[in-house]
């Protein structure tokens, strides 16, 4: 089939491609996305937020003795909402160039019912998807109109891990923070395992059970499976790329994520059931349009997406993370070193909560301290602290904010 590379670009003749061959156009979230978006559970017809939420605990049997009385529940929902915001794809470019890929990449007889038109409108949507892929993980909504960028447009299933521990929804006090500490070549692969048995046994009978990590620490993962000489040619559960957790009996998948931040070990374990993405149209995904924009020797096209993220739950019967930051280059709250104080210290300080690893307080109209023994606080690096709080540095009530359970020095 031969080229005029020097001539205008046909806009009916695009649109008339467009049109034949929607049907074979992969969409954004089929393409690169796609490695991940596979594993959570797709949620179309959202054009602005759903409130999603899990039944919590529960409990409407008892002995039989003949009275009926009100007062069993039910459980009680947890809401969680999912807001989706708008993703633009825009092209504009001059295609010769791009024209002579198109010869090598689409070979024999099969531009016939191929043309370029449709390969570009393919190639703009791979683009997009793997613009997609890089920020589903880190993207944190902006509503600055000077951050432009699709890591400004959305909050990312990792952005939502870090404002729940903000919040105070994941905290070790809650139980769906494992504390793994860092992991090596030499023990990832009994902490892997130790977080996965720490989950209660109703989680770890679900289906489609997912564990999320690195890139890296997938590798540092097949290591140790080496060296602890585990790997037996031809057993199912034993490969070099190992898919499902050795010793989760084939329940926990192991998802190696290539689009976490650099050194990165968190580490996310939940179910697909319970990570949402939601849309509105899934032919928005494809919905490139060519345009014609007064200049012929230029291809036009643009299109937009609405895309959100959300965990149902992260109650500890659902969700669990470890202790390792999202981003270990960056601020993040669980960057933190530890530090001694005294109870009476904390509240002299504002303390308002409990203490990481004991119920110190209890309430009673107010917070009160049971001084019985000096307890475990963590405070941020980002204060710069690296002694005892109580000897070198007395936090005041201002630099004293309640963060997930435990006592953190403002940035």
């Amino acid at each position: 089939m031969a080229i005029d590379f020097k001539s205008p670009i046909d806009i009916t003749a695009v649109l008339t491609a467009v049109r034949k061959h929607k049907d074979i156009l992969k969409s954004v979230d089929q393409c690169d996305a796609f490695e991940v978006l596979q594993h959570f559970t797709p949620l179309p017809g959202i054009t602005d937020s759903i409130e999603l939420g899990k039944v919590e605990g529960g409990s409407i049997s008892s002995k039989y003795y003949g009275k009926f009385e009100a007062g069993k529940f039910m459980g009680k929902i947890v809401p969680r909402r999912l807001v989706v915001r708008p993703v633009k794809m825009e092209m504009s470019d001059e295609p010769e160039r791009y024209r002579r890929t198109y010869l090598a990449e689409v070979p024999g007889t099969i531009r016939k019912d191929h043309p370029f038109e449709l390969w570009i409108i393919q190639h703009g949507l791979e683009l997009a998807s793997n613009d997609l892929y890089n920020a589903i993980i880190t993207a944190r909504y902006s509503a600055d109109d000077e951050k432009k960028e699709i890591t400004d447009a959305f909050d990312g299933i990792g952005t939502i891990v870090t404002d729940g521990c903000a919040a105070g929804d994941i905290t070790s006090l809650e139980g769906n923070v494992y504390a793994t500490g860092e992991l090596t070549r030499a023990n990832v692969g009994e902490k892997l395992l130790e977080m996965w048995r720490h989950m209660p046994n109703t989680f770890r009978k679900k289906k489609n059970i997912k564990m999320f990590i690195s890139e890296q620490i997938g590798d540092m993962y097949d290591d140790w499976r080496k060296d602890e000489g585990t790997i037996i040619i031809g057993q199912t559960e034993e490969t070099s790329e190992t898919k499902y957790l050795v010793g989760s009996k084939k329940r926990c998948e192991l998802v190696r994520l290539g689009n976490l931040p650099e050194n990165s070990q968190l580490v996310i374990l939940t179910t697909k059931n319970n990570v949402f993405y939601g849309f509105d149209k899934q032919s928005d995904f494809k919905s490139l349009k060519p345009f014609a924009s007064g200049n012929p020797y230029t291809f036009d096209a643009a299109g937009k997406y609405l895309i959100g993220f959300q965990f149902a739950s992260v109650h500890k019967s659902e969700f669990c993370i470890n202790d390792r930051p999202l981003d270990p280059a960056g601020t993040n709250p669980f960057g933190y070193i530890k530090v001694t104080i005294t109870p009476e210290l904390a509240i002299a300080n504002g303390a308002r909560w409990r203490i990481k690893g004991e119920s110190v307080w209890r309430e009673s109209g107010t917070y009160v301290a049971v001084p019985v023994k000096e307890y475990e606080v963590e405070y941020s690096t980002a204060a710069g602290y690296t002694t005892p709080a109580s000897t070198k540095h007395t936090p005041t009530v201002d630099e004293v904010t309640e963060v997930s359970g435990t006592y953190v020095l403002a940035d």
